[in-house]
């Protein structure tokens, strides 16, 4: 009896989470499992609306972008990944991924939406990461630096700077390598976004381990440096 009571539950959720009940593709006139499939089209409907909502809450930008490919590929990917948690970011996750496999097969459209998708998945991780329990420190020698666990580093393929600025998708990004660093410094409320130099972004790309500070001492202006990207919350300096 359990054993049919859970595969009963199963069907369910997977009928619930199915696109032809999500949409109202199926007979809604004729029942479901004794059900009235009409309710459960509309608590379908329910839960893929909530469910978008978290979604926008982390890719607003995104789907402001999709343009007129926006019903069609918010459709498929409900047809294919159903949720698989409740959490904002988790939902955001799976999407992007969808998105990334489907600009495998066909380019998308705008150009600029991998590295906008790519931006805002980024700025969400960073802000979790503030309310998360601060790292345990590993032992390391008084003054070694790393970059800090909080930073995202993002490489860009387009400018994407104009549309972080304005709230109008109408913002056309340039092609152009853009190096930016995320972090959210101590007492901020909100990510800090800085451009990086290449050479820079790519120093602090290395420091995923505390590197002692002599590492630096052949370099012209390490100290300032250093002093700089702490200050700015991109390096972390063991006491």
């Amino acid at each position: 009896m359990s054993d049919a009571l859970l595969q009963r539950q199963a069907t369910l959720l997977e009928h619930l989470t199915s696109s032809r009940a999500i949409f109202g593709e199926d007979d809604l006139s004729r029942p479901w499992l004794g059900m009235d499939r009409s309710l459960l089209h509309l608590e379908a409907r329910f839960s893929h609306e909530k469910r978008m909502a978290k979604i926008k809450a982390i890719l607003p930008r995104t789907l402001d972008h999709l343009g007129s490919a926006h019903e069609a590929i918010v459709r498929d990917f409900a047809a294919v990944c159903p949720s698989t948690g409740i959490g904002r970011l988790e939902n955001a996750r799976q999407f992007y991924d969808f998105l990334l496999a489907r600009w495998q097969q066909e380019a998308p459209q705008p150009p600029h939406l991998p590295d906008l998708a790519a931006f805002e998945i980024a700025y969400a991780a960073v802000q979790r990461s503030a309310s998360e329990s601060p790292q345990v420190v590993p032992d390391a020698l008084p003054g070694a630096v790393r970059r800090h666990p909080a930073v995202v580093l993002l490489r860009t393929d387009y400018d994407i700077r104009p549309i972080l600025e304005q709230e109008s998708t109408e913002a056309a990004p340039q092609p152009g390598e853009v190096c930016l660093a995320l972090t959210i410094p101590a007492g901020a409320k909100e990510p800090v976004v800085q451009a990086l130099l290449p050479e820079l972004f790519a120093l602090l790309d290395l420091l995923d381990d505390f590197t002692p500070r002599e590492t630096f001492a052949d370099m012209p202006h390490a100290d300032a440096m250093i002093e700089d990207f702490t200050a700015g919350g991109l390096i972390e300096v063991r006491p």
